[in-house]
């Protein structure tokens, strides 16, 4: 069984590096992929542990389901308030907060994904790939690049 925090603090340590932060926004703004599913399908693969394509598609389904539900509109919400309301006296605050929040709608879309990733039954392969189930190769090869 996966750990929520486990998997929280992996993501937030290697989405620290400024390099791999600038290449999971190109890949969810530009090739409209979910950066939490990007950093658990490493995250399994570092663990040795290998997904089907067929879980792959469901985690795909569940985020899809709460960026469409949560994390889209709020993203919206907060460019707005960058791009069209900067001059606002309390603006400062009131960014921290929808940046506080919408880290909390990250951790419950990570929540969702790892209980879907508990009701699998990912076989233990020490040569785990779960990336190239998700991006094309060359996403794959940026990530990697990144990361390293």
């Amino acid at each position: 069984m996966l750990k929520h925090d486990q998997f929280w603090h992996y993501a937030c340590q290697l989405y620290s590096n400024k390099q791999m932060e600038e290449v999971l926004l190109h890949f969810q703004n530009a090739h409209n992929k979910n950066v939490n599913l990007c950093l658990l399908l490493d995250y399994l693969t570092e663990l040795d542990k290998q997904l089907s394509q067929a879980d792959v598609e469901a985690l795909i389904l569940c985020a899809a389901k709460l960026d469409q539900q949560l994390l889209s509109p709020y993203r919206l919400l907060r460019r707005t308030l960058k791009d069209e309301h900067h001059a606002y006296p309390n603006y400062a605050s009131a960014r921290s907060s929808l940046l506080k929040a919408e880290l909390e709608l990250e951790k419950l879309q990570q929540h969702s994904l790892i209980e879907l990733v508990n009701t699998c039954l990912p076989s233990h392969n020490t040569g785990a790939n779960n990336l190239a189930l998700y991006l094309p190769e060359s996403l794959v090869h940026q990530f990697m690049r990144a990361k390293s």
